[in-house]
């Protein structure tokens, strides 16, 4: 008998108000950590995205330069970037401008010495 009554007591204690209290806020506290953890792991998974994204950026960076290093270390590479930077040519070598033949350079056209403002004076006259 004395047996039944402990089971009696303990089924009271765990069942009690306060302790069912106490349990849910535990349970709260542990929801929020779980919360808190889930969105640091949702910031992490962004940073992730940006940081392969600024990688890949990076990786293709330096297979441009590598190649314009090799191409530099050429001779004919080293000349050609000598002449678009700085316009030198060697001896013997002339300049040429092409110049398109639709298009007269140097000449506007006049008009009589009436523009839209003088126009809208001589309206008024």
């Amino acid at each position: 008998m004395l047996e039944f009554q402990e089971k009696r007591k303990l089924k009271r204690l765990i069942y009690s108000r306060v302790t069912l209290v106490v349990f849910i806020i535990i349970f709260a506290f542990l929801l929020k950590a779980v919360w808190d953890v889930y969105k640091k792991q949702a910031i992490t998974r962004d940073n992730l995205a940006k940081t392969a994204a600024v990688y890949e950026g990076l990786r293709a960076r330096e297979e441009m330069l590598s190649s314009e290093i090799e191409r530099l270390k050429t001779e004919s590479g080293t000349e050609e970037e000598i002449r678009e930077k700085y316009g030198l040519v060697k001896p013997g070598e002339e300049v040429l401008v092409i110049v398109d033949g639709d298009e007269v350079v140097g000449s506007t056209p006049v008009s009589s010495g009436s523009n839209f403002w003088q126009k809208i004076v001589n309206w008024f006259k």
